[in-house]
């Protein structure tokens, strides 16, 4: 299924484009603050980014994997971005621009991620996951009704960076029933 854009009450989530790598860099992928606790390295250059979105526009049409730029409606700036992805489980990850945290953006963002794979896609459980010292990301979690079920890893994509994680599952029964907290 092609990444369909998605709404919210204050949020336009589209897929990517290449066309967006300026925004991108400038106000999130290049912010060493924004990018602590991210997988992947902050964007030395716009040239990252540029080949990061690359492999985002060649995976519009996966069945495994939906990335959106978040747009807010008042100004149609890109904030932020994140998606679902995976096999047997999606996992969600999400990043915003410093200057929109803690003004429940990213929970909005997100919230429209995971009724897309619950409604759209008829997943009946999903996972999270963050650095511990990335409170506000645990937040967000629990805004969306994920449960805490262990501590683990995570590796930066390049294996130069480990943080200790927080781990969280969020389950239904079925697409149909809703959420349902274990």
């Amino acid at each position: 299924m092609n990444t369909p854009i998605l709404e919210t009450e204050r949020i336009i989530l589209r897929p990517l484009k290449i066309s967006d790598a300026e925004n991108i860099f400038k106000n999130w992928a290049s912010d060493p603050d924004v990018t602590k606790y991210m997988r992947w390295n902050t964007h030395p250059s716009v040239d990252v980014t540029i080949e990061w979105l690359t492999s985002v526009e060649n995976n519009l049409a996966s069945d495994t994997c939906y990335d959106w730029g978040f747009i807010l409606k008042e100004t149609g700036q890109i904030f932020g971005s994140g998606g679902i992805f995976g096999h047997d489980v999606f996992e969600i990850g999400y990043v915003i621009m410093k200057k929109y945290w803690n003004q429940g953006l990213t929970a909005e963002a997100a919230r429209a991620m995971v009724d897309f794979a619950i409604n759209d896609l008829g997943r009946t459980s999903l996972y999270g996951r963050h650095a511990k010292e990335n409170i506000a990301s645990g937040k967000v979690m629990e805004k969306l009704g994920f449960v805490y079920r262990d501590d683990g890893e995570i590796s930066s994509f390049d294996g130069k960076r480990v943080f200790q994680s927080k781990n969280y599952v969020l389950t239904t029964d079925s697409p149909s029933e809703g959420i349902r907290h274990e």
